[in-house]
């Protein structure tokens, strides 16, 4: 079997029998692509791949391209993925990645939108096709907390007016059901307007020329609205999906609830939030109790 025939055949492995999402077919995709071509420099195939060669791609990673300790955890991640599926399949005999050292992840908090800097980012005006568009991809993010990639496959037909929810498929092709305000359906339904009159597309969200909303579209547009509100912090889809999982809990909504909103399949993931909210309320205390004010002066 070529290199290429091995990747192919693994991805598919993912595609049909782990039921791994689209977005995850791709990133194993790239990143295994960068592991054979690092190999072929070698003059390697993948199967002939040892455990040195293992630890000399692990310092290429780190050493040569520099890359942040989580870039280097997810390609190590997917050649480890790629060398069990050789291991189960009989191709190989010993695995070349068993023994890499993953780099441990700092506990960064996520960042968070406060509720005024929403307001502000919904309060920009509607003058167009495309700022509808824009404005009614914030308003269900920040509704429903869902992953870009969930949103950008949603066709306008799933939506479901009445009960104001949608049904979205997830990590593990897992369906769960989410909902948005009736304000936000009110914007929903204006971009339609704008919309109707012009495409003829199944996609909810469509690019200016009528096609389905493309993730490099998204990022230009989240980085534009970034400078134009002169925001330092980051502004990503995934800082809206973290904004309303910390929102949520900040308002007394159950831990529980929110990780099946989120579509979280471990309650560990969504604990996250909790240790958000828990450093906001020290902010707050730190800032208004009396005590508090006079640490920091």
């Amino acid at each position: 079997m070529t290199d290429q025939e091995i990747m192919q055949a693994f991805l598919d492995a993912q595609r049909h029998l782990r039921n791994r999402s689209p977005h995850t077919i791709e990133a194993y995709r790239h990143d295994l692509l960068q592991l054979q071509q690092y190999f072929s420099t070698l003059h390697l195939h993948l199967l002939d791949a040892t455990a040195e060669d293992g630890r000399m791609y692990l310092r290429y990673l780190t050493k040569d391209k520099r890359y942040l300790k989580s870039t280097i955890n997810r390609k190590v991640s997917a050649a480890r993925s790629l060398y069990s599926h050789l291991l189960k399949q009989g191709l190989i005999k010993t695995h070349p990645f068993a023994l890499a050292a993953v780099h441990r992840s700092e506990n960064h908090l996520p960042t968070v939108l406060s509720v005024q800097e929403v307001v502000a980012l919904f309060s920009l005006p509607v003058t167009d096709f495309a700022s509808s568009r824009d404005q009614a991809l914030f308003h269900l993010l920040y509704d429903t907390g869902c992953r870009i990639s969930e949103i950008l496959a949603v066709h306008t037909s799933e939506m479901e007016w009445d009960e104001r929810r949608l049904r979205v498929m997830g990590k593990g092709r897992k369906e769960r059901y989410v909902f948005f305000t009736e304000h936000t359906k009110s914007i929903l339904k204006t971009y339609l307007t704008w919309k109707q009159q012009r495409f003829d597309t199944p996609f909810l969200l469509c690019s200016n020329r009528g096609k389905q909303l493309p993730m490099s579209s998204v990022g230009s547009m989240f980085a534009r609205y970034r400078r134009r509100l002169g925001w330092q912090k980051p502004f990503t889809p995934h800082v809206l999906r973290h904004t309303y999982a910390t929102h949520l809990l900040d308002n007394g909504a159950d831990i529980r609830l929110v990780q099946e909103l989120l579509g979280h399949a471990s309650i560990s993931t969504t604990q996250i939030y909790t240790h958000v909210t828990q450093e906001r309320l020290a902010r707050v205390y730190a800032a208004c109790h009396p005590h508090g004010r006079k640490q920091h002066e």
